[in-house]
């Protein structure tokens, strides 16, 4: 991943610099080519206006002078060839060869233009020399009327030499300028790319859960402002983390602390927290995730958590879990789509409320028949159904069943 990032940058910044390196290359040598032409050619123009004056005289007919001689002379003082020719096309004199051996030039392009009043420059290959030449030729006039031309011309093989060195210069300028260029990205691609894989590294801790990582602030421009901004940010998040870890300890504290067994329930009825209580009710060391009917085994209770997800108001109800009777009290939090479940044991008020019937039922029972018998005599005495020979008899069992009263309500 380092090595991955750093040559990613270092890529770039080299295909940039290679491809603008290949781009010179391509385009300048055309470019000097045809600059050079040119100014060859404007050089070669200045040179024969120059000479114009000097060979008039021959070609008008008043003297002059040698005009072979000239013509040489001039040829290696300015490194050109000079030729002269008449309107007729005949060759006067060369600075290269003798005019006698060489044959008409009335119909070469660059004579038949200048001989018509125009000037004009090419590039051929020379039927005298055999050898490819840059032609610069002009009208010679005089008053008005054109007696000749006067042609420049210059070796091509010169102007090639000299692009060949001038490509090699370009080269050598071009291939020193990309290496410098390439070893500046390889320290730049290095200078960004440390302080990203930093703060990477760092990002990583901080997702593993160290909050206290920071990252190095020496480095200056945007980098240091990113990198107080992500101190700044861990720094909050420590602090929140911090604040948020007390607070469940406080929470996980205060639900240890209840005896009734208590989870909270998602939308889905899955448990997300429970206390210890709840963890003995449901007889499961970890319950969180699982469904509350997974857990809880008792219809009742699932019931109550159902009508608690299906409507909007509490619900509370009997459940019996395992050998143990509940009260199921189940409660929307307000702050999130989550049910809370209290489970109360009320197994020993059912116990002793069972017994004080139990109770009840004996005493009664016990009350009924002393005061059945009592009831029965008076309401015979009264009748006079009993004999009067009986009623000692039947006034004499009145004691022993108020003692039996007296020893029941003791």
């Amino acid at each position: 991943m380092k090595k991955t990032l750093f040559l990613r940058i270092f890529a770039g910044y080299a295909a940039v610099i290679v491809l603008l390196a290949g781009a010179v290359m391509l385009v300048a040598p055309p470019l000097m080519r045809t600059h050079h032409i040119e100014e060859r050619a404007l050089s070669l123009e200045r040179m024969a206006l120059l000479l114009e004056s000097r060979i008039v005289p021959s070609l008008s007919g008043g003297g002059g002078g040698d005009l072979e001689a000239l013509v040489a002379a001039a040829g290696r003082s300015t490194g050109t060839r000079i030729t002269v020719i008449d309107a007729e096309g005949t060759v006067l004199a060369d600075s290269e060869t003798d005019a006698r051996d060489m044959e008409n030039h009335l119909y070469r392009p660059e004579i038949l233009a200048s001989l018509q009043g125009e000037k004009q420059m090419s590039i051929r290959s020379s039927s005298t020399l055999k050898t490819e030449m840059m032609y610069m030729s002009i009208p010679v006039r005089v008053e008005d009327r054109i007696v000749g031309a006067l042609r420049l011309s210059y070796f091509m093989r010169d102007f090639e030499a000299l692009m060949a060195r001038l490509r090699g210069d370009l080269l050598t300028t071009v291939a020193t300028v990309t290496l410098v260029g390439l070893l500046l990205a390889f320290f730049l691609a290095r200078s960004v790319s440390r302080p990203l894989r930093e703060v990477i590294d760092a990002s990583k801790r901080v997702a593993a859960g160290d909050f206290g990582v920071k990252v190095s602030t020496r480095r200056s421009g945007e980098f240091r402002v990113f990198a107080r901004s992500f101190n700044a940010m861990t720094g909050k998040l420590d602090e929140m983390f911090g604040e948020i870890r007390v607070q469940n300890e406080e929470i996980r504290s205060i639900l240890g602390s209840i005896r009734e067994g208590l989870a909270v329930l998602d939308g889905d009825a899955r448990i997300v927290l429970c206390n210890d209580s709840f963890r003995r009710i449901a007889g499961q060391a970890r319950p969180e995730g699982r469904h509350f009917w997974e857990v809880v085994r008792s219809s009742a209770a699932a019931e109550i958590v159902r009508k608690a997800l299906e409507g909007p108001t509490e619900a509370t109800g009997e459940a019996a879990v395992g050998e143990r009777v509940f009260i199921c009290s189940v409660s929307r939090l307000a702050a999130a789509d989550r049910l809370v479940v209290t489970l109360h044991d009320v197994t020993e008020f059912r116990a002793l409320e069972k017994a004080k019937r139990d109770f009840v039922v004996n005493v009664s029972h016990e009350l009924r028949t002393p005061l059945t018998t009592i009831k029965g005599f008076v309401e015979t005495m009264e009748s006079g159904a009993s004999k009067p020979s009986r009623i000692p008899f039947s006034a004499a069992r009145f004691p022993n069943n108020s003692s039996t009263l007296s020893a029941i309500a003791r």
